[in-house]
């Protein structure tokens, strides 16, 4: 198993932002009393995109790859539309 310093790089950076989608939804939760669903789903596709870069290292099967990095990019989008309807609603109020 060859590993490369990008892989490594993306894979502490995707773990950095899994742990701070984890602080958010707890701060969120703690300090609003409310709780912020798109912070889950960010650090679920996060999660599949470290999954990704450690699988890309191994002989794993570019379909699968491809499949778990569309869901990831598909789970972060809607975490990112999630926010931006809660904002607008937070806003109207």
């Amino acid at each position: 198993m060859d590993i490369s310093v990008p892989q490594i790089v993306n894979i502490v950076f995707s773990s950095l932002i899994i742990l701070l989608a984890i602080l958010g939804y707890i701060l969120t939760l703690k300090r609003m009393g409310e709780k912020w669903f798109f912070w889950l789903l960010l650090a679920i596709g996060w999660a599949l995109f470290a999954i990704c870069n450690a699988f890309a290292m191994t002989n794993a099967d570019i379909a699968y790859l491809y499949a778990v990095w569309l869901s990831s990019y598909v789970l972060v989008m809607a975490s990112m539309v999630l926010l931006f309807f809660k904002l607008i609603r937070l806003r109207e109020k």
